[in-house]
């Protein structure tokens, strides 16, 4: 469950906190008028057009509609949940921690062993790195040259050794003040009955670092002839080999990418780290789950899965498929030949060889992989491969994509499409995920452009802070969006404050738009234009009520009828007040 905060400390984090500080990190900006400007992080454009508003705390790019407060500019840069956020943000500008939250009470002690695992396992990484370039370790450092790793990507990744020793790394832990305790609890030591060894020994060691650049663990490869070959750290309070990938911490400033590559091991990630490929990640010795997958999505659009070649490898890839289509992400697959794996591949064919290899849409690669079990010359086998390919053609919803593929399978099999379109039918015609259900219509989302200009203005205006009170009240806004955001206003929210309690994308990018454009008047001229404003609001409303009456009128009688004609001439005479002051 993710932590909360006490309001008064998250207000003290939005006070201290500079979103130019932190654009600045990320976006070379420059001040223009009250606001700063730079090119936007998040979509590729020549002309700036992100513009950055100090006194708010807010941003706002006017080509992509990207939004948000300071700390949603945190989570989407740095791939943080909102409370991650403001902890980053307290530690950035000096704040001091949060208290312990009333109804968890161990929160602080677990915060604080949390902490002093991530030291004690970055100590570790240290003094495994430092052991490898010593002249006892100078196999290891041999291995890991053979495997064409240069010294800088060696060093790059943190590459080391544990000893062939029993206790080394837990005699330098002691001496750095970590106890035995904290040592087992970050599986660094084992602890069997009266004995205390170090987990790792003799092995390559591979740090697995976490996407905030925290050490959590190691991946270890035997140098003799131990087993198992590769060892992994067990799970533990600060990692969990489900819930992490391999290279992560290496895309924290990687903008606008396009793919990551996923492949299995962690040389893989080095060696197209090396070659100039940065965007890979690998699972650490696990199938592909779904949360490595929730963690890894929001970096690019596409993953590329780049797994070994052989039979294995290409398993493990329909398993992937499989798990990157329950999360919706759209998926490729780099097919190595004659069974090689990443690593191998690229010291055949090098760099240009690697990215020559063209991806495979996952569909594409499900029905490669289905023809090869069947005999494509045997008239039943063709017949069964047909029926075993429409059942993965289910997954697709865009009919051109289905046309498409259903047009191959018609060519390797010869029969027509229209047949098998109707046995994807027939076979599937209950499951709700099939294609040939009716689409649940959505709601079309509106432009800014398309609200009420003049309730727009008046909002953006009372937004400065510089109108009088009791001036605009909610009902002036017939549109409820518009009416959200003032009830908000005027209850004393800031703009920073009601961009995070924005409940959908759509009020967001429509908040932030409204924010981003507050005119830059002094208070006198705010005030008139507000009140120009509300007059025209007041005067459409009343011309609107005029005609309903009026066509009221057509179908009444009697006294109804005159009740009718004096509500309408009190409204033409309040519509006279309200033109004859605004020609004044």
């Amino acid at each position: 469950m993710a932590p909360r905060f006490p309001t008064s400390w998250v207000d003290q984090v939005y006070a201290a906190s500079s979103i130019v500080d932190v654009v600045s990190n990320y976006v070379p900006l420059q001040k223009r008028g009250q606001r700063h400007w730079g090119l936007c992080p998040f979509h590729n454009e020549k002309t700036a057009s992100f513009s950055v508003n100090a006194d708010l705390n807010l941003y706002y790019c006017f080509g992509c509609k990207a939004s948000g407060n300071i700390a949603q500019f945190v989570m989407e840069m740095e791939k943080f949940t909102y409370p991650e956020a403001l902890l980053y943000l307290a530690k950035q500008f000096n704040v001091p921690p949060p208290p312990i939250m009333e109804d968890d009470p161990e929160a602080e002690q677990r915060r604080s062993l949390r902490e002093r695992l991530y030291e004690a396992s970055k100590e570790a990484a240290i003094f495994y790195h430092d052991q490898l370039w010593l002249p006892e370790h100078s196999e290891a450092l041999e291995y890991l040259h053979n495997r064409g790793l240069d010294d800088a990507v060696i060093r790059r990744f943190g590459l080391g050794v544990s000893p062939n020793e029993w206790d080394s790394l837990l005699i330098h832990l002691q001496g750095k003040g970590f106890t035995i305790e904290e040592l087992q609890q970050a599986a660094l030591i084992t602890v069997k009955e009266n004995t205390r060894y170090d987990t790792f020994r003799d092995r390559v060691m591979f740090p697995i670092i976490n996407r905030y650049g925290q050490t959590i663990g190691f991946g270890a490869r035997a140098m003799g002839t131990a087993q198992p070959k590769y060892l992994n750290t067990s799970d533990s309070l600060i990692f969990n080999k489900r819930y992490n990938v391999y290279g992560i911490n290496l895309l924290r400033k990687m903008r606008n990418l396009e793919q990551l590559y996923l492949v299995e091991g962690y040389l893989d990630v080095i060696a197209l780290n090396q070659i100039g490929i940065g965007n890979a990640i690998a699972t650490l010795g696990t199938a592909l789950t779904p949360e490595q997958v929730r963690l890894i999505k929001n970096y690019a659009p596409e993953i590329w899965i780049a797994y070994d070649g052989d039979e294995a490898g290409q398993a493990a890839t329909l398993r992937a498929l499989d798990v990157l289509q329950q999360e919706g992400v759209k998926a490729r697959v780099v097919r190595f030949p004659d069974g090689l794996d990443p690593d191998d591949f690229i010291h055949q064919h090098g760099a240009e060889g690697f990215r020559a290899l063209k991806p495979f849409l996952g569909m594409a690669f499900r029905l490669m992989h289905l023809e090869s079990q069947f005999d494509m010359g045997n008239d039943e086998h063709k017949r069964e491969y047909a029926r075993k390919a429409c059942e993965s053609l289910q997954v697709i919803t865009e009919p051109v994509e289905l046309d498409y593929y259903l047009g191959r399978i018609a060519l390797k099999t010869g029969i027509a499409k229209e047949v098998l379109a109707q046995q994807m039918q027939q076979d599937h015609k209950n499951k709700s995920n099939s294609m040939y259900q009716a689409p649940i219509a959505r709601r079309p989302r509106r432009e800014a452009a398309a609200y009420p200009q003049s309730e727009f203005t008046l909002a953006a205006l009372l937004a400065t802070g510089k109108l009088p009170q009791n001036l605009v009240v909610a009902t002036d806004f017939e549109d409820e969006h518009l009416r959200a955001i003032v009830e908000a206003l005027l209850s004393g929210k800031t703009p920073a404050a009601i961009m995070e309690d924005a409940p959908d994308e759509e009020m967001r990018k429509m908040a932030g738009e409204l924010f981003n454009r507050l005119p830059d008047l002094d208070k006198t001229e705010t005030l008139t234009a507000a009140e120009d404003c509300l007059r025209i609001i007041r005067t459409s409303r009343l011309n609107d009520r005029i005609k309903q009456l009026s066509e009221e009128l057509k179908t009444q009688e009697g006294s109804e009828k005159s009740l009718t004609l004096h509500l309408i001439s009190e409204l033409q005479s309040e519509l006279e007040k309200q033109t004859q002051h605004q020609a004044h």
